[in-house]
């Protein structure tokens, strides 16, 4: 596959408004589990609200800030400093992952949910496929545009509604981020043919992994306070749940592995994936930071 050349680094050169600071008010509150309804929860972090269903296993944070703060958020004109200053080593992961991807996938149009500053897109443009993307953030979008000329869709996943007209459908560390993950993946089958592909990674909350890191490092990482300029995430997923998710709303699963999610590259964390994966394979246990799971459309 070519690779795409870096883009300039620094700032687009498109106006950003500079935005207000933005406050979590925390006003959503679910009474009922998102993926099966269920109303009896645990608290299962109560310094960081988040909530664990006894009927299904689905955490989440409880109660959560409104889409639109979330949205004001991620629309700072710095949110996106991070990644741009780790610009070689995401070109380097968006590879990878579209390597192992494009093994499955079938096809020529692609959309990406909540696609960022659109580096997978342009991955999979060089290679041929129709690309759509959705993102949030005006900053993200701006950047797109200027690095890649990819005009991404401001706005939901539910602003699509081309039923049936994709083969792969993918979402990169972004349903921990949705509202409603049940009406994501639901509307997201809508969207593929019969056959085609989703493509799904989280941040990994399965307790084997905490297990391993209380017996790696003696301590346990806890989950994040919610705040403006950090990662919104709503829900916190296991294996077992996601897998379950989505073959309730009409995929099978083919793999579920571990998502080499890591900007900062290094022959350690190169070995750490592959051992982790390895694990993973054999066990079925995720001890890694990240879980990538491909789905087919049944």
């Amino acid at each position: 596959m070519a690779e795409i050349p870096l883009a300039a680094l620094g700032r687009p050169r498109v106006p950003l408004l500079e935005l207000p600071r933005v406050t979590f008010t925390f006003s959503e509150t679910l009474e009922s589990c998102d993926l099966c309804g269920g109303t009896d929860f645990a608290i299962r972090d109560a310094a960081t609200r988040v909530m664990e269903c006894r009927s299904c296993g689905y955490r989440f944070t409880n109660p959560r800030p409104s889409q639109a703060e979330i949205a004001e958020a991620y629309s700072a004109p710095a949110q996106y400093d991070g990644w741009l200053a780790q610009d070689a080593g995401r070109e380097i992961m968006w590879r990878r992952r579209w390597a192992l991807v494009k093994r499955y996938a079938k096809g020529k149009r692609l959309l990406d949910v909540g696609a960022g500053i659109g580096t997978f897109l342009a991955q999979a443009k060089v290679d041929g496929w129709e690309v759509t993307g959705t993102e949030i953030s005006r900053s993200a979008i701006a950047i797109a545009r200027e690095r890649y000329g990819i005009d991404l869709i401001e706005g939901q996943l539910e602003d699509i509604s081309t039923e049936g007209q994709f083969d792969l459908v993918t979402m990169w560390h972004v349903l921990e981020h949705l509202p409603s993950p049940s009406h994501a993946l639901t509307h997201c089958r809508g969207l593929l043919k019969t056959g085609g592909l989703m493509v799904v990674a989280v941040p990994n909350d399965s307790d084997a992994r905490w297990r391993f890191q209380r017996l790696k490092n003696g301590t346990y990482m806890p989950y994040e306070e919610l705040e403006p300029g950090k990662e919104i995430h709503l829900s916190h997923f296991t294996v077992p749940v996601l897998k379950r998710t989505l073959e309730a709303r009409g995929f099978r699963v083919e793999r579920a592995t571990v998502d080499d999610h890591y900007a900062e590259r290094s022959p350690r964390r190169d070995r750490l994936v592959a051992g982790y994966r390895t694990v993973m394979a054999g066990t079925g246990l995720n001890l890694g930071v990240a879980t990538l799971v491909l789905a087919r459309a049944v």
